[in-house]
Parts: structure tokens; C-alpha cells; sequence
């Protein structure tokens, strides 16, 4: 096993503590509920499958003492807990009830911020409130897409940056004159500053305004605040010519004219992309500004922005994005086999038949699809990628009950029945856990190992440090309330099961994972797993959360072959402080450290990855 050699650390001796797990427990819970990531209905669900007084066969825990007024009497779904078990519920429950009531509350009196975030989501265009230092306040979704693939604007400490310090000063000095500019001066104060990306070919737009809403107030905030509207050739909207014809009483030259304006190019640049000369734009604009009664650029942009044109936009999709987009998905088998023990296991075969062969064991989110979704390039480095189906997931037998280990005797069978003798293998975040679980035990049978985003073992609460909150309660209750968390395990798949789009929007990633979500044949394919792998079958799922909290039940150190870790320097769900323990206990390595990578940079650095698999 993979665990700490000698003495226990006091801290985690002190954890051990059943007052401390019950206090870290609680802790946890509060933090869920008002964790913005948190699947909307997750808390609830949790709530609702411990307590139903109509059952009248359930069981009954008693209050704790001192708690009876909110916890008259816990009845409970399942016959499945032991003592310990509802014990603990009992100490836990209230305290889950009272978050509930808080985040009610909390969503009751926000409910102001609420309309008005929903509001601004509906722009195709970013949109954000700062306060006078530049700092977040809120922001849409567009505008925080527009950043995660910016090379030259970012957050910092949630404080809106530009990376030439230049442009920065000269922003963050825009930001602080519109933030604290009188109501009556306010259109004194609108500014536009136009940021170039660091190879030339796309720029981002940003117009800087005082609070649209000085006396509403709805973020509830003392500061005084700057709105921004940010755009970028990159996004994926534009504008609905048509209706800025419409409103303003536009050519239809002068409304392209608009719209290439209000995307975030300069006047030059419109004029060629409409085919017209610089001075027929100069012409255009002047007779734009008397339709609109507007006298500066950056006027017009703010009016435009504003306006109902920018509702229900036309789709169209940045170059970069419509190529990707044409990739070629083929799966070359796809087949079962029946295990010796009598289980099915399925699996699918990709990139070149008569390649080097290539296992991969996919992640907690997917299934016999899991992989770059483009196999001509798969095909063309010469891999013959093969993914099975876990147990429990898509087509495969349930095992539960098996672990690790037991899932390299599957392999085993898979290469066999294949005449496979000699392979590499290959795992994505507690897939890797199983592919090196098969390193160790029939290393003869492979030629690399790859690791990548691996998700460690969970030691103690101190492994919980920049661990987002619903993976803290998941893996949290798998320690200390196993038979409790395959029930909340199961709750939170079939509601990703049931909206996969919004799961996945829900969950919290680093900009890097966030730009790779952006990418709509990523994104169509993070939800063909996800349901392929588990809209039948949970089991998989509920077996792999209950297990991230149990020991790796071999020793990672006696594996003796070499091991690629590719390992992202911002991975939200593991984190890299957390795998540095199994990278080191490794004797044979080479550590792939990607600077700035998140927990899925398996799909920005595929090439390189099934490259080193099959030198």
C-alpha cells in the first residue's frame, strides 16, 4: 500500500479523532452549500434520501443532545447503516438541514444579483463588474471564456490583468476613473481599449463604463464599480445585423460596420473584412453616429452593446474552432468478451489496426470512448488504441465488490483473447490508478506505462487542501460514511446523466480546462461518455468514489518499469501537490510537469503522450 512509513504525524493522529472527522464533516457540508459549482440539487437530494417520516417502517435515530428542535427525528431510506454509521448521520444531519436553510435564505435575498447575472448571461458578449481596483465582482460566462483562451488578458487573484504592463496601468487607470466617476459625468467616463493577442491574429475588444446601474446596486457592494464589456474576434457569437438595421435605422452596410465594431476590431480592419475603403468607413461611421446620436466610437460600442441586438445572435464559430471540428471519429471494432469468471467485458478499438497497441483505461466520467475524438491522428502515429469499459460502466459486467488489481486479471483476459503479447498502457485520472495497478502486477506484458492527471490517494483531511468542495463530500463520506455515499454517489450521476450539459458546466476547472471545454467536439464528446458510460449502469461510478478514499492496495514503488506522470500545474481535482508523494516513490520515472495544465490536458497534449507510449 501506499501509505506513510514510520510514526504518525500528530496531525493526522488528532484526525483521527472521532470529534475531528465529525467537525471536518460538518465543515465540508457547510461548504457545499455555498460552493457556485455544486450540483444545484445534489444538497438537496442528500436531505431528502435521509429523512421521509411517511415511511413507517424506516428506521429512527435519536436526536443528539441538545439538538432536538431541529432534529426531531431522522428516518431513514436505507436498513444498510450500521451504528457507527447513523451515529454519525445524527451528528452530521441537522447541521446538513441548516446549510440547506441558509443557502435558501441566502438565494431568497440574492435574488436581485440573481436576475441580474441571469441577464447578463444572455449577452454574446463578455460582460463583468469590477470594483474600482479591477477586482471581480461577477461576470458571465462569455467573458470568462474570452479570458481562459486569452494569451494577453487573465484574472489574477480575481483582479482583471492585461499582461503588457503598459496596457495594464492604462486599464486598471480607466477602470478606477469609470468606478469613481459622479452619476451626472458618468458618460464623460466610457473609454474603449483595444489588446492585441501575442501572435497578431486576433484582438480583444474591452469598453470600460461606469456601474450601468449606480443606485440598484444588486451586488450589494460598498465599492463603487466599472462595468466592462469584453469581446474578442475568438468568441463564438456576433451580432444580429438585422436587428441593429432594425433599431437604428442602418444600411445594411452600415450595420456590418457596427457589428465588426462592436466584435472588437478597429475601424481599419472593418473596412477590410467588408471590402470597403478606409474612407467609405470613415463615411459610414459619420453617418452612424447621426442615426444612433451618438459622437465617439467608444459611445456607439456602449449603445450597441446595451441594445436588444445583442439578444438571439446569429451562430458562428471562430476558424480555429470549425477546423477542429472536422475531425474524423472511427471506431475500427467494437466487441465483447466473456471474462472466466462469467462477466462481459466490452471495449473499442481505434487509429491503426495493425499498430503499436495501445491500452487506455478512461476516467470516472467515461467509457470505451474515452480518447482524443479525432483517430485520423490516432491512425497516423501509428497507435492501435484499444479502451474497455471498466466494470460497471457501458457494456461491461458489474464487479463490484473488485478493486484495482482485480481489474489487471481483466486486462490479462482482454490481451489474450486480442494475441496481444506485449503492449503500453495508458490511464486519465483514477484510470490511471488501474494501469499502473497493471504495471505492477504483469509487467512483463508491457512496453510503457502512462499516468496521466492521476488522481492520488486520500490520506487524512489535509489531503483536502484546493480540493474543490464537492469532491471534499464525496470522497469525505466514502472514508466515513461508505454505505451513505454510494447512495449520494448515485444521486449525483443520474443528475449528470440527466443534463449532462449542465453537470459539466457545473464542474470547477482551471482556465486551461475551461478553454478545453469551449471546444464544441470536445464538449459533444465529454457528454457521449459520460452517458455511454453511465446512463445504464452506476455502478462503476458509485465503486470508483467510494474507493478514492481507500488505500492503494499496492505498493507503487515496486513497480519497476519506467513511468511517464503527466501531471498539470493547475489540476483542480488533483491537485499537483497531492501526486508529488506517488511521483517520488516512483524509481523508474520521467515527470512531465505542463505548466499551467489542468486535469483534462490529456487532449491538448495527446500526440506527445501516445508518441512516448510507442518509441
Amino acid at each position: 500500500m501506499l501509505v506513510d512509513k514510520g510514526e504518525q504525524p500528530e496531525k493526522e493522529r488528532r484526525e483521527s479523532d472521532a470529534t475531528s472527522i465529525d467537525s471536518e464533516l460538518i465543515g465540508i457540508v457547510y461548504e457545499v452549500a455555498f460552493d457556485p459549482n455544486f450540483w444545484p440539487d445534489l444538497l438537496e437530494g442528500i436531505s431528502n434520501l435521509f429523512s421521509d417520516r411517511r415511511l413507517p417502517n424506516a428506521g429512527t435515530i435519536e436526536a443528539p443532545t441538545g439538538q432536538t428542535d431541529d432534529f426531531e427525528q431522522i428516518q431513514l431510506f436505507s436498513s444498510r447503516l450500521d451504528t457507527g454509521e447513523a451515529q454519525r448521520l445524527a451528528t452530521l444531519l441537522p447541521h446538513l438541514y441548516r446549510a440547506l436553510k441558509l443557502k435558501r435564505e441566502y438565494n431568497d435575498v440574492d435574488h436581485s444579483r440573481g436576475q441580474a447575472q441571469a441577464i447578463i448571461e444572455q449577452f454574446p458578449i463578455g460582460v463583468l463588474l469590477v470594483n474600482a481596483d479591477g477586482k471581480l465582482i461577477s461576470a458571465n460566462q462569455h467573458a470568462l471564456d474570452i479570458i481562459a483562451i486569452s494569451n494577453t488578458i487573465c484574472l489574477e487573484a480575481d483582479v482583471l490583468c492585461v499582461t503588457a504592463a503598459t496596457q495594464d496601468r492604462q486599464l486598471k487607470n480607466l477602470i478606477a476613473k469609470a468606478a469613481n466617476a459622479e452619476l451626472d459625468e458618468a458618460g464623460k467616463y466610457v473609454s474603449s481599449l483595444r489588446v492585441d493577442e501575442e501572435d497578431g491574429t486576433l484582438a480583444i475588444s474591452l469598453l470600460i463604463t461606469p456601474d450601468p446601474y449606480p443606485s440598484a446596486r444588486y451586488d450589494r457592494q460598498s465599492e463603487n464599480c466599472a462595468a466592462i464589456f469584453i469581446n474578442s474576434a475568438a468568441a463564438k457569437k456576433k451580432l444580429a445585423e438585422s436587428a441593429l438595421q432594425a433599431l437604428f435605422d442602418l444600411t445594411p452596410a452600415e450595420a456590418r460596420l457596427t457589428a465588426l465594431l462592436a466584435s472588437g476590431v478597429s475601424l481599419n480592419q472593418a473596412a477590410e473584412q467588408s471590402y470597403i475603403s478606409k474612407n467609405t468607413a470613415k463615411v459610414q461611421l459619420k453617418s452612424i453616429f447621426f442615426k444612433t446620436g451618438v459622437s465617439r466610437q467608444a459611445e456607439l460600442i456602449k449603445l450597441i452593446l446595451t441594445s436588444p441586438a445583442v439578444f438571439n445572435p446569429t451562430e458562428t464559430a471562430p476558424e480555429h474552432l470549425q477546423a477542429a471540428s472536422t475531425s474524423v471519429a472511427q471506431i475500427n471494432v467494437e466487441g465483447s468478451i466473456t471474462l472466466n469468471d462469467g462477466r462481459t467485458l466490452h471495449y473499442a478499438e481505434f487509429g491503426d489496426p495493425n499498430g503499436h497497441p495501445v491500452i487506455h483505461v478512461h476516467g470516472i466520467l467515461g467509457c470505451r470512448y474515452e480518447r482524443f475524438p479525432d483517430d485520423k491522428l490516432t491512425r497516423d502515429l501509428g497507435a492501435r488504441l484499444i479502451v474497455p469499459d471498466r466494470p460497471g460502466y457501458g457494456r461491461s459486467s458489474d464487479a463490484s465488490g473488485q478493486g484495482y488489481v482485480d481489474f489487471a486479471d481483466d486486462l490479462l483476459e482482454l490481451l489474450d483473447h486480442l494475441s496481444i503479447k506485449r503492449c503500453s498502457i495508458m490511464g486519465l485520472s483514477v484510470g490511471a490508478i488501474y494501469a499502473s495497478a497493471f504495471a505492477y502486477k504483469w509487467p512483463e506484458r508491457l512496453h510503457r506505462v502512462a499516468m496521466v492527471s492521476s488522481t492520488p490517494p486520500f490520506r487524512s483531511f489535509s489531503d483536502f487542501v484546493d480540493v474543490p468542495a464537492s469532491l471534499k463530500l464525496l470522497i469525505a463520506f466514502s472514508r466515513y460514511l461508505p454505505t451513505a455515499a454510494q447512495m449520494i454517489a448515485e444521486i449525483a450521476i443520474k443528475n449528470a446523466c440527466h443534463d449532462p450539459g449542465k453537470f459539466l458546466a457545473n464542474i470547477p476547472v482551471c482556465a486551461a480546462d475551461r478553454a478545453i471545454f469551449l471546444r464544441p467536439y470536445l464538449m459533444e464528446h465529454f457528454q457521449n461518455c459520460l452517458l455511454a458510460g453511465n446512463k445504464a449502469c452506476h455502478a462503476g461510478f458509485v465503486n470508483d468514489i467510494v474507493s478514492s478514499a481507500e488505500s492503494w492496495p499496492f505498493s507503487i514503488a515496486d513497480i519497476k518499469l519506467n513511468i511517464d506522470f503527466w501531471h498539470g500545474t493547475e489540476d483542480s481535482h488533483a491537485p499537483l501537490s497531492r501526486i508529488m508523494p506517488v511521483i517520488n516513490a516512483v524509481p523508474n520515472k520521467q515527470f512531465h510537469r505542463i505548466e499551467g495544465g489542468g486535469h483534462f490536458l490529456i487532449y491538448d497534449h495527446w500526440r506527445v503522450i501516445v508518441e512516448s507510449l510507442i518509441s
